[in-house]
């Protein structure tokens, strides 16, 4: 799938129409944040789809990976770099992660619109009757069955993107449990940005 004519909403909602899918669309406040964003909706934690974009080096370049997994559950990089037997693996810097997407962080839906970000998602996610998202907006989110995600991937990602179904839930339970790792990015990145103009400005002097 790629919409790039599209926002990320619209992309969305044209894709749930497109395969006649019954939703709920809830607006609320602006937060991307699992724990925030689940007291917002209301929902349990669990039932969230929580996406965030990965960096997947292997020798012969990069590759991009959307992980999908409940927002009570952590991403185990390790598990991942093993499974694809990838040289180095970290979530990606929050520029690339706009660029794939087209969101803002913490906005991400479960779904790649995108032909070069491949999907994997951890059928943790299954055990819901229903699964809730933020929709390519940090005001917006969707209700959907599980049944009607599921047929979707199943319908939609037979090759660029591919999905691969695969348990990645992080062992330890309070690993990134204050945090969000791509918000995390974001604020290494605004470090980063500073620390080149203070060189900069160094340099001048």
């Amino acid at each position: 799938m790629n919409n790039t004519t599209y926002t990320t909403y619209e992309a969305l909602k044209n894709l749930l129409n497109k395969h006649r899918v019954t939703y709920r669309e809830v607006e609320h406040a602006l937060e991307g944040r699992s724990d925030q964003i689940a007291e917002i909706r209301g929902n349990r934690k669990e039932q969230a789809a929580e996406a965030m974009v990965i960096d997947v080096s292997f020798q012969q370049g990069h590759k991009y990976y959307l992980t999908v997994l409940p927002g009570s559950n952590k991403v185990n990089l390790e598990l991942i770099r093993t499974f694809l037997k990838a040289d180095k693996i970290s979530f990606a810097k929050t520029k690339v992660m706009k660029r794939l997407t087209n969101c803002d962080s913490g906005a991400v839906p479960p779904f790649s619109f995108n032909k070069d970000l491949n999907v994997i998602i951890d059928p943790e996610l299954y055990k819901n009757e229903e699964i809730v998202f933020n929709a390519g907006r940090l005001d917006r989110s969707i209700y959907i069955f599980l049944k009607d995600y599921r047929r979707i991937l199943e319908s939609e990602y037979q090759e660029n993107p591919i999905l691969i179904e695969l348990s990645i839930s992080q062992v330890e339970t309070n690993f990134f449990e204050d945090s969000d790792p791509q918000q995390s990015m974001l604020e290494q990145d605004k470090l980063e940005s500073k620390m080149i103009i203070s060189n900069k400005n160094e340099q001048t002097k």
